[in-house]
C-alpha cells in the first residue's frame, strides 16, 4: 500500500470525526456490511469541512486532471462538497470553475430557469460530478440524465471520498456508456489497512472487513 500523504490525512479525519464506523449495518441495497460511512460527519464543522476539501481537491488535481469547467453536486450531500471544492480549487491552483447543484423537487415559481438545475451549466461545460460514495452506477447515471437533459454537456467524471470497491461489472458497463469514469479519494480496502497499521482497527476487525469484501 503506498498511500499519499493527502490520502492519509482524509482517512485519519474519516476515522476520528466518526464519519466511518465499524460494526453491523444495512445498506441501502439491503446488503449487511461491516463498515459505515456518513461524509457528512466529516463536514460538520469548519475544520472538517477544510480537511474534506482539501482531500478532493489533492485527489482532483493527482488522478482526475483540472481540464474542467463545471461542479456539480448532485443533492444533498454534493452540495456543499461543490461549493468547497470550487473554492478550494480556485484558492490552491487558480482554476476558477462553476458549479451548482440539482433539485429533488422541481421549482415551480420565481426563476424558472432554475427548475431542476442550480448554477450557471451551460452547453459545452466540462462536468466534474463530486459526491460521499458510490455503491450502485444507476443513481451516478440518473444524476448525469439531469444534466444531459438541461445542457449539451460532456463528462469528466464522477469523483467521490470513497470507493467501496463493490460495483457490478453491469455498473460499471452503464457508466462507460455514458462516459462516467470513477475516480476516488481512496479505496476502502486502502482504509481498512491504513486504520489497521495505525492501531485503529483490531486484526479480527479487518479480517471481518476484507472477507466482506471478498464476497461482494
Amino acid at each position: 500500500m503506498d498511500l499519499k500523504d493527502y490520502q492519509k490525512e482524509f482517512i485519519t479525519h474519516l476515522y476520528r470525526s466518526g464519519a466511518i464506523k465499524f460494526g453491523k449495518f444495512k445498506l441501502k441495497s439491503g446488503r449487511i456490511s461491516p463498515y459505515f460511512i456518513n461524509l457528512a460527519v466529516a463536514m460538520n464543522d469548519g475544520e472538517g469541512v477544510l480537511k474534506t476539501a482539501n482531500a478532493y481537491v489533492n485527489a482532483i488535481a493527482d488522478v482526475v486532471g483540472l481540464d474542467f469547467t463545471y461542479i456539480h453536486g448532485p443533492a444533498y450531500k454534493g452540495i456543499p462538497l461543490s461549493s468547497v471544492i470550487a473554492l478550494k480549487l480556485f484558492e490552491k491552483f487558480k482554476v476558477n470553475v462553476r458549479w451548482g447543484y440539482n433539485r429533488k423537487e422541481a421549482k415551480d415559481y420565481g426563476d424558472l430557469s432554475e427548475k431542476r438545475i442550480v448554477g450557471d451549466l451551460r452547453d459545452g461545460d466540462v462536468v466534474l460530478i463530486v459526491d460521499d460514495v458510490i455503491t450502485t452506477g444507476l443513481t451516478k447515471v440518473e444524476s448525469w440524465r439531469v444534466l444531459t437533459a438541461f445542457r449539451s454537456v460532456k463528462p469528466k467524471g464522477i469523483i467521490i471520498a470513497v470507493d467501496r470497491e463493490e460495483l457490478s461489472q453491469e455498473d460499471r458497463d452503464v457508466l462507460d456508456e455514458h462516459g462516467l469514469s470513477i475516480y476516488s479519494v481512496v479505496k476502502i480496502s486502502d482504509v481498512f489497512r491504513y486504520l489497521y497499521e495505525c492501531g485503529y482497527l483490531s486484526g479480527e476487525e479487518l479480517e471481518v472487513c476484507e472477507g466482506y469484501l471478498e464476497k461482494t
